[in-house]
């Protein structure tokens, strides 16, 4: 176990390897309750969401979940997260948990009068159900027909007869879901500890460190680690949430400075042919130049080589591009590339959607 966030959270179970695994071949699930989760609803949810986010809002479908960014006035990311429309002025936010707090008072500082911002995440719960069987693991205790929940939709449904918020959505590459179990009620109190025992028997329960690798092999960024509030969209190569044409939002002006030239540095993946890089292993040219640095990294039980996220000169960002990282001293060559890492057809969500 290990304080995370504020909570005390399961490094693994098992092993990391074995649950990382369980995962990428079968399915394995997270509890993911630290997660923050906002109810943003009432007239104007939607201008006000437009007026604060980069990515459009007012053309996402109802049922859409949407990957985005909330930036600061210069463009840097103050997080990522996930926003799911469930209504007309009826929206859910999913923010990283260590952000959950600077999150609520960046929306709550912009948020108009008569806007309801309501933080549920004392009064629910949220799990993470991910891999190959995901769906047919949990669509035995939902009333709902997860067939017609496609990726990046969502729904509202019961799972062991508890109201749940369900996305087809994750942070490991694979297809998946996450299930927010609104809060007990007297009729059916403990409701998220019955739908944890209920996929518990069946799964792999993983932890952090199997939530980590398998994001790293999805080249999934960390908050904190690969993107901070000083590097933005485009050094992110998060550009693409960024929707063309979109202004007056907060970090605008800024957005619009940015994308007029490339960028200094950009993030990349990198993979190594032996050695395991970390968390600021600087990385250089095969001319000795510094060009970057791990930002992070991992063993790859599928790879079973050393990857990484990386930040490094856009000079030297192009794919297939060899470099060295200095692993304690010693320095070892690898190759810049672009995540995910695993062969797309054999692993991931779009190996699951051409079986489906």
């Amino acid at each position: 176990m290990t304080e995370f966030a504020g909570y005390e959270m399961p490094l693994w179970y098992t092993t990391t390897t074995s649950e990382h695994l369980s995962v990428r071949e079968r399915s394995g699930i997270f509890d993911v309750s630290h997660m923050g989760r906002f109810n943003v609803g009432g007239p104007g949810a939607t201008r006000f969401l437009e007026g604060l986010l980069p990515t459009k809002v007012e053309g996402q479908a109802m049922g859409k979940a949407f990957y985005t960014l909330l930036l600061n006035d210069e463009g840097g990311i103050i997080d990522d997260l996930i926003v799911m429309r469930l209504g007309d002025e009826k929206y859910l936010v999913v923010v990283n948990a260590a952000n959950s707090d600077k999150d609520a008072r960046h929306l709550s500082e912009r948020a108009p009068a008569g806007l309801r911002i309501e933080d549920v995440t004392p009064s629910s719960a949220m799990i993470a159900v991910q891999g190959p069987r995901s769906q047919d693991l949990l669509q035995s205790i939902t009333d709902g027909d997860l067939s017609q929940v496609k990726r990046f939709r969502c729904t509202e449904a019961k799972v062991l007869d508890q109201s749940c918020v369900i996305s087809r959505t994750g942070y490991t590459g694979e297809d998946g879901f996450e299930v927010i179990i609104q809060g007990p009620t007297n009729e059916n109190p403990g409701g998220a500890e019955r739908i944890w025992e209920a996929l518990v028997s069946p799964s792999a329960p993983c932890g952090l460190g199997a939530r980590d690798s398998l994001r790293l092999e999805a080249g999934f960024p960390l908050h904190g680690s690969d993107i901070d509030e000083k590097t933005n969209p485009y050094e992110a190569d998060l550009s693409w949430v960024v929707s063309p044409g979109k202004e007056n939002y907060v970090g605008w002006p800024a957005i619009k400075e940015l994308g007029s030239s490339p960028p200094g540095t950009v993030r990349r993946g990198l993979v190594l042919d032996e050695g395991i890089p970390r968390h600021g292993f600087e990385i250089f040219s095969p001319d000795f130049a510094r060009v970057g640095s791990v930002t992070s990294g991992t063993f790859s039980p599928i790879l079973r080589k050393g990857i990484a996220l990386c930040k490094v000169q856009n000079a030297s960002s192009d794919i297939g591009v060899g470099v060295e990282v200095e692993v304690r001293g010693f320095k070892h060559p690898g190759k810049i590339t672009k995540p995910p890492f695993y062969n797309e057809s054999l692993y991931g969500w779009k190996r699951v959607s051409k079986d489906n």
